[in-house]
């Protein structure tokens, strides 16, 4: 047997998780990418920015129990700009304080995709140290918990673990690892890590199964019983340092 710790997170308002790939239009993914519940996780344990020196002990996986409503909002925003002309620190800041038409700040809209009335249920599975610092964590952050956006709100249900050993499984509730008819394909980031002063992502393709009752499938896939659900977890993605099917790593 296995121990696996779970947990809800509802977002009462709403949430916001951003593809790094857009720019003044703000695409959400339709569920938290495994980076972002990592990043959870290491708020919830006081770590600092950034900080990923473990992500590949830990296994990822969730129910999506509520895809919220999709909505778009418009928000105009300061967008600080480098100024390319050689100047004094003594003279950016008279630029700043004298509205100088020189200074360093633009105004941009942005449209921005959030989705409200979201909830997800959490499977982390690693070693069960870890697994206990997790909970406790959860239950007593060090750092306010978000998902998502820094104003994204989070109520952290019920963290406990559970053990279930994988068995297999023809009905899945999880997201699932690679391509599913049937589902909704998401590429989503795994994994960031710093080459020289640059961060570099690995992606993956996940399905997305039509609703929080799963997908039937015609072969069995090994699975985890827990709570009535039968979760998966991509266990090929734990080691960054070997190549991978289904992994797309970003230039």
């Amino acid at each position: 047997m296995e121990q696996i710790l779970t947990f809800k997170l509802i977002c009462p308002f709403w949430a916001s998780f951003r593809n790094p790939s857009t720019v003044n239009v703000h695409v959400t993914y339709p569920f938290p990418p495994l980076t972002t519940l990592y990043g959870f996780l290491n708020a919830a344990r006081g770590m600092p920015q950034d900080w990923c020196l473990d992500r590949d002990d830990w296994q990822i996986s969730m129910v999506v129990e509520s895809r919220g409503k999709l909505i778009e909002t418009f928000s105009k925003i300061m967008k600080v700009y480098e100024d390319k002309t050689k100047i004094t620190e003594e003279e950016r800041k008279k630029r700043i304080l004298g509205g100088s038409s020189k200074g360093l700040f633009d105004r941009t809209t942005l449209i921005r995709q959030k989705l409200l009335g979201s909830c997800y249920i959490v499977y982390l599975k690693a070693k069960p140290d870890l697994l206990a610092e997790a909970k406790h964590a959860l239950e007593d952050p060090k750092w306010p918990l978000y998902l998502g956006e820094s104003d994204d709100l989070v109520d952290i249900v019920s963290p406990h673990i559970a053990t279930a050993s994988p068995k297999p499984a023809q009905h899945i509730h999880s997201v699932i690892p690679g391509i599913v008819e049937g589902c909704k394909l998401v590429n989503i980031p795994i994994r960031y890590y710093q080459v020289k002063e640059r961060w570099v992502a690995d992606y993956c393709i996940y399905s997305l199964p039509p609703d929080k009752d799963g997908i039937e499938f015609a072969q069995t896939m090994n699975a985890y019983a827990i709570e009535g659900r039968n979760i998966v977890f991509d266990e090929r993605n734990n080691d960054s340092s070997k190549a991978k099917p289904n992994v797309i790593r970003s230039s």
